[in-house]
């Protein structure tokens, strides 16, 4: 399932090959469970929309048998406005170890990371752009569907993008990883104009542990979600601001690899009926600092 993946990992090639594969690897198995969270969320959506052509079928049939109603339905209709801010010019990220817990147990991590990354669905739409930027620890993307969105794709779009950093312990214990600031900043548009129009825009942060291919631990959080359905417009833009502590603890053991992620995430998708719909957001995120308290 999670093989229906892009994933592209950015690590200026600081990695050796064993350790890039295990940064695909982990991003891969972290992408598992998101999947299969969107899979539900898709398969209602699909049958919802089947209902709701079954019952509006007599008058889409109106509809599409009348040139003047079919054109007043499918006629012009404004593109959602987007003003993209790709620059990077955020926080000012502290200074930190880019080594595992030492003896004491603690290691703070801070950009660059040991590695960036960024996956998105293939059996969606791609994203209209990601920047994954390690000096920083910012990411920004964006993703757009439907026809009333700049570039709109035909296909939903779910873009994650976030850092990692990976370790391997020397000896058994418990491992705690914490991400306590995460800030992010949001930008969406959804319409939907005509017979049984909708679009919906979504999208938060998230983090995981993995080993080895296997899940530990993880959290998604949802930040944003907007949806519009007939004859309907917003548009909204966020202020930057902290998204507070997620934090895990698992147990490891000595000689084996994990890895911890955080990131950020978006989802949009439409479906225009008898009319047009269209869905885009943004997403900027800064991960100033990683924590690693071990064994």
């Amino acid at each position: 399932m999670s093989e229906n993946i892009a994933i592209d990992v950015y690590d200026d090639e600081q990695l050796t090959s064993e350790q890039r594969e295990d940064a695909i690897r982990s991003v891969r198995t972290m992408a598992a469970p998101a999947i299969e969270s969107r899979n539900g969320y898709l398969e209602t959506e699909a049958a919802a929309t089947e209902l709701s052509n079954a019952i509006n079928r007599p008058l889409l049939d109106l509809v599409e048998r009348d040139d003047k109603a079919r054109h007043a339905a499918e006629g012009a209709v404004p593109l959602l406005k987007v003003e993209p801010d790709f620059h990077i010019d955020w926080l000012d990220s502290p200074v930190g170890s880019t080594e595992p817990p030492s003896v004491t147990g603690r290691s703070f991590f801070a950009p660059p990371f040991h590695f960036g990354w960024a996956w998105h669905r293939i059996d969606g739409g791609a994203p209209e752009a990601v920047i994954v930027d390690r000096p920083s620890g910012t990411v920004i993307f964006d993703g757009r569907s439907g026809p009333l969105a700049p570039n709109g794709r035909n296909k939903f779009v779910e873009i994650h993008a976030g850092f990692g950093v990976g370790f391997r312990p020397d000896r058994d214990g418990v491992l705690t990883a914490t991400s306590d600031r995460r800030f992010m900043k949001f930008y969406y548009g959804v319409a939907a104009h005509g017979i049984g129009s909708w679009a919906v825009a979504e999208g938060g942060t998230e983090c995981s542990i993995m080993s080895e291919g296997n899940w530990k631990a993880g959290e998604s959080r949802k930040k944003f979600r907007k949806r519009v359905s007939v004859n309907e417009r917003e548009t909204f833009e966020s202020n930057l601001f902290g998204d507070g502590v997620m934090r895990h603890m698992v147990p490891v053991r000595a000689g084996h690899d994990y890895q911890f992620n955080v990131g950020a995430w978006l989802f949009v998708d439409n479906t225009s009926g008898v009319g047009q719909s269209g869905a885009l957001a943004q997403v900027r995120c800064e991960v100033p600092v990683m924590e690693l308290t071990g064994p």
